[in-house]
Formats: C-alpha cells, sequence, structure tokens
C-alpha cells in the first residue's frame, strides 16, 4: 500500500510540473493596483437648460393642445392644433404635425394630419414605436367614414411609406367621444383609451373610460369598456404598458368605490398581454381625502409603472390647494408605494402633470402652477423636478418660464436614450422670441455631460504579447468612448491623447512590449466628456511557452491534471488488481498431507 501512495505522488508532481508554462509569473496577481471602487452616478445639477425655442413659427393664430415623443434614434415627434388656415387645412380647427431630426438638428416642413375634417379636429396625442412609426389619434367633429357630427376618435399612422388613410376608432360610439391617450408597443400595436357617453356593452349612459388596440396590419378590436364598476362619470385616461407589454390604464372618477369616498379618486386596471385577462380595479389615491385628478404614466426600463396626479389632499402638510402627487408600481409585488408629494415649493395650485422616466429609471416630471415665482410675470408658469438618485429626494425646483410676462400652459415631456429631457410647452406671452399675441408652442431642452462608465477588470492578466480586451458599462448619454493607455497609474485624462474612440462598449488594444499598461475610458456627447472611469491595468510579458498548453491559465491547466491524474490512477489500480488476480489464478494449490 505504501508503493501504490509514493506512485501516486511522484506521477501528480511529475504531471503537474510537466503542464506548468515557464512563463508564470506567481507573485504577479499580488501586484494588482488598487482602484476608487465609487463609481458615481451622473449629478444632474450640473446640467443645463438650453435657451427656449420658438416652434410653431408657421402659425399666425393659436396653437392649441400639444403633445411630443421621442423615437429610439432620438428624433423629436410633435402635434399640434389650430386654427390656422395654413396647408389648405380651411379656417377649422386641424391637426399638424413634425419633426426634429436629432442626425441633421433641424425641423421638418410642417404637416397637415386631419386632411379629411371639414370641422373642428383637435386634442391630438402621439405615440412612436420600436420601427419610428408614428401613430397619432385626436377628436374629430367633422361627419367622416360614417361617424356622424358628433365627436369621434380618429386615427393616422406615418411609416417609412409615408401617412396612411384616416381611420375611425370610435365606431362603436354613438355619442360624443372625449379625452384620449395612446401608446405603441414593440410589435407596432397600437392602444387608445378615451372618454365616452356612448351607452355601449355596460355602460350605463354617464361617461366612461373604453379601449382599443390596432393590429400592426391595421385591424381594429372591438372596443371594450374599462369603468364598468363605475356608477359615476370617469375622466382623463392615461394608458401605458408594462415590462411584459400588459396594457396599464388609470383614470379619475368619482365613484363611491374600494372606499374612496365620493370625492374623485385616481383608479388603475391592467389588461395583460392576452387581451382577454382584466385586472381587478384598484384604488391608487389611497391616501387622499381631496379630489385626485388628470393621472399621467410612464414606464422605467426596470418594469416599474410610475405615474403624477393633482390632488388636493392636506397630505403630509401639502395644504388645501391642488399639489402633484406621485407613487410607483411593482408589477412583480403588485404593489404600489405610498404617496409622494413633487411640488413641495408650490403655495399655489399645481396641476396638468406629466411623468416621464430615462434609461437609469431617473423619474422627471412637469407641471402647470400658479405659484407666483417672482419672475417677470404672475400668470400660470411650467415647473420641473426630477428624482434625484444620488440623494434618493426630488431635486430642487426649476421654473422653465421665469421671465415669462403671461400665462404658459399645457406642459408636456419626453426623455430620449441619452437621458436628455425634452419638454414643450404653450405661452401668450407676445414679447417671446417675436412669436406675436396669439398662443405659441415652446420647446426647451435639458441637457449635461454623460455619465461616468465603469470599466471592467482585463482578463486574462498577465497576458502574452499581442491583443488586450477592454469592456466597460454603457453609459446611456453616450455617444462614443475614448480609451486611454499609460505605462503608469494615473487618475485623470487632462493633457492625455486617447489612444482611439469606440462608439461601442469593447475595444481591442494590441502591444508588442512587455509590462504594465495602465487602461481608462471617457464617455463622450456633444455637451462634454465624462468623469473619467475607473483605471484598470494588465501585465504583458513574454510568451516563452509553446505548444498545446502555452495558452491555458493555471486553474485551467490543474483541471486538466486533475482530470489526467484521476485517469491515471484508475488505471495504475486496475493494472494492480489485473495483476493480482493473474497471480492468484496462477498459483498452485497446496498439496495436503498424507
Amino acid at each position: 500500500m505504501k508503493r501504490v501512495k509514493i506512485l501516486f505522488t511522484i506521477n501528480f508532481l511529475v504531471l503537474l510540473v510537466g503542464f506548468l508554462p515557464t512563463s508564470m509569473n506567481v507573485n504577479s496577481l499580488s501586484d494588482k493596483v488598487s482602484i476608487d471602487d465609487d463609481i458615481r452616478l451622473n449629478d444632474l445639477s450640473s446640467w443645463w437648460w438650453e435657451p427656449l425655442e420658438l416652434i410653431s413659427t408657421e402659425f399666425d393664430t393659436h396653437n392649441y393642445f400639444s403633445r411630443i415623443a421621442v423615437d429610439n434614434r432620438n428624433d423629436i415627434h410633435i402635434v399640434t392644433s389650430s386654427d390656422e388656415d395654413i396647408l389648405s387645412a380651411g379656417t377649422d380647427r386641424d391637426v399638424f404635425y413634425k419633426k426634429f431630426d436629432y442626425l441633421t438638428k433641424s425641423w421638418s416642413e410642417l404637416e397637415l394630419v386631419s386632411i379629411d375634417g371639414s370641422s373642428y379636429s383637435e386634442n391630438p396625442e402621439i405615440a412612436v414605436d420600436s420601427t419610428g412609426s408614428v401613430h397619432i389619434v385626436w377628436l374629430e367633429s367633422a361627419d367622416i367614414l360614417g361617424s356622424g357630427t358628433d365627436r369621434d376618435i380618429c386615427y393616422k399612422v406615418k411609416t417609412s411609406s409615408g401617412w396612411g388613410s384616416t381611420e375611425l376608432v370610435s365606431i362603436e360610439s354613438d355619442s360624443t367621444s372625449t379625452y384620449l391617450s395612446i401608446v405603441a408597443d414593440s410589435n407596432g400595436v397600437a392602444h387608445v383609451a378615451w372618454e365616452d357617453f356612448a351607452d355601449y356593452t355596460l355602460a350605463d349612459g354617464d361617461q366612461d373610460i373604453f379601449y382599443k388596440h390596432r393590429s400592426a396590419i391595421g385591424i381594429w378590436s372591438a372596443a371594450e369598456i374599462v369603468t364598468d364598476l363605475s356608477t359615476q362619470s370617469a375622466f382623463n385616461p392615461e394608458i401605458q404598458l408594462d415590462s411584459q407589454e400588459n396594457i396599464i390604464i388609470a383614470w379619475n372618477d368619482q365613484s363611491n368605490i374600494l372606499g374612496s369616498g365620493a370625492d374623485q379618486d385616481v383608479f388603475y386596471r391592467q389588461l395583460d398581454n392576452d387581451f382577454i385577462t382584466w385586472s381587478p380595479l384598484k384604488l391608487i389615491s389611497s391616501e387622499s381625502d381631496g379630489t385626485s385628478a388628470s393621472p399621467s404614466l410612464s414606464k422605467g426600463v426596470d418594469g416599474m409603472i410610475h405615474i403624477v396626479w393633482y390632488d388636493y389632499s392636506d397630505y403630509e402638510g401639502a395644504g388645501s390647494d391642488a399639489d402633484i402627487f406621485y407613487k410607483s408600481y411593482d408589477s412583480r409585488l403588485d404593489s404600489w408605494s405610498i404617496s409622494d408629494i413633487v411640488s413641495t415649493e408650490s403655495t399655489g395650485t399645481s396641476f396638468r402633470p406629466e411623468v416621464d422616466v430615462d434609461g437609469t429609471n431617473s423619474i422627471y416630471v412637469i407641471w402647470e402652477d400658479t405659484t407666483d415665482v417672482g419672475g417677470g410675470g404672475t400668470g400660470n408658469n411650467i415647473l420641473f423636478k426630477y428624482l434625484d438618485l444620488n440623494t434618493h429626494t426630488w431635486s430642487s425646483l426649476a421654473i422653465l418660464t421665469y421671465d415669462n410676462l403671461a400665462n404658459s400652459f399645457s406642459p408636456g415631456l419626453a426623455i430620449d436614450s441619452l437621458g436628455h429631457v425634452h419638454t414643450i410647452f404653450q405661452d401668450s406671452d407676445t414679447s417671446l422670441l417675436g412669436s406675436g399675441a396669439d398662443y405659441d408652442l415652446f420647446y426647451k431642452k435639458f441637457v449635461g455631460t454623460p455619465i461616468q462608465p465603469v470599466l471592467d477588470e482585463i482578463n486574462p492578466n498577465p497576458i502574452s504579447v499581442g491583443n488586450i480586451s477592454l469592456s466597460w458599462s454603457s453609459v446611456q448619454d453616450a455617444i462614443s468612448y475614448e480609451i486611454f493607455r499609460e505605462t503608469s497609474q494615473f487618475s485623470s485624462v487632462s493633457g492625455l491623447t486617447p489612444i482611439d474612440t469606440s462608439t461601442t462598449t469593447t475595444y481591442t488594444d494590441t502591444v508588442d512590449t512587455t509590462g504594465y499598461y495602465y487602461y481608462a475610458v471617457v464617455a463622450t456627447n456633444e455637451y462634454g466628456e465624462s468623469l473619467v472611469s475607473n483605471v484598470e491595468f494588465v501585465e504583458v510579458i513574454e510568451e516563452t511557452s509553446t505548444g498545446i498548453f502555452a495558452s491555458l491559465e493555471i486553474g485551467e491547466l490543474l483541471i486538466f491534471a486533475g482530470i489526467v491524474l484521476g485517469l491515471q490512477m484508475i488505471f495504475f489500480l486496475l493494472t494492480i488488481t489485473l495483476i493480482n488476480s493473474k497471480i492468484q489464478s496462477t498459483a498452485k494449490p497446496k498439496q495436503k498431507k498424507k
């Protein structure tokens, strides 16, 4: 038995020494330079608002209700309504569209959307799907497509082939259709919710919320009533999709259901993405004992649903005037957060809120407010806040209309893939950019430099001369990345020249000299550079080992050695067993004594 153990030990040592490459530096892993692990979130307090821009230059009469959307190319899409007789629209109110091209940094020519109507076309809403198709719905008073002279919901889509024909959404309605909302999913399906007085399906003659969707090939579903449990009129539907593309619809309703009381409250229902299963009715404004209305929904990249609304409840010292309330919904837990007050600085009435979320799940809120902000005017102002992810508190108040001398109203909000915030609002100030005495549409943008990237640890390390693979975190607000390489530790790239620039989050560097190399990455966009990333190093050594095992790491070699050693041990034991068996089988038996 001792002989077997000795043979096993000798075989293991010989096998292990034979597999170890001669270039292995066993002390190199302990030479790693420590780095700063405090990779900070972007400090939005250093961002700024670009100058105000007038975007309704084509109009000499009022602009009315307008909406904004951003596509995945960062192009901006805007719909508005006006009585302007332009593009052969006539003197009735019509729906118009224009786009800002991110690459050319220019606005498109104005386009007329409601070409079929000869009466009021107004209150447009817009959504852009992942293919870039633009979906627009609006209220139409003209008798088109057999809709009658009551107001109905019309729809149009613009694809790469151009505008489609006008389609009637509220075909089942025999009454007045009003406020509406639209969202488009990743399959190009458009989802629409709206108010309607139609006594259709389970409706009871008061105003209810209805829902429809349009398939990617242009087929509309039948109308479904959302507020079948409502006993009073329902208003202000808002529609959104969660991370599984279930349909989320919120609205405000005076019905005394779910213990909500007789005041207006905000309710919510979900339609599963099978288009069949509706969730039970849920109360969102559960802490409120005053009027709650005008909900706005947005979805984070983590699947969380975010909602804001205005509320007259004196909750958490908000006072008896209307304030902006906020909640989030976790679909995994089927749970709403407690209410949070956004408009804490407001001393007037806060209303018409809009919410959106960027790629880092930062939350942005814009609203209209009667608070006297101390600027040039005492009319309604447009206010803005974001949820600071560094402190998990709401930012200080930004006043977009501080110098405006008249009323500003109907704000809109959209966030692009760079995290930049795009806002629109209407204003009647005649002194603003030569806009004149009519209501005009203005645009303002919140921008800044990129967030700090995180460089991944370089592996393998050490590495032979040749290619070195780098990778780092994707930065939402970056257009490109500069790669820096030095032969000594550094913490700043001031005065340094990047070795290359990449538009992806990977890069392969080639070195042909041994030594230590230190790398860092800086994210860039049109507004500047991020803070420098953490610095990672790699030791480059000569490749002296040859043969099949030269490129293997020590861990891989040990695993391979163990496998071979195990097979060798099995073979050894089988050999001993066979030899013993052979000896026993050939041994002569002892003869008995006579």
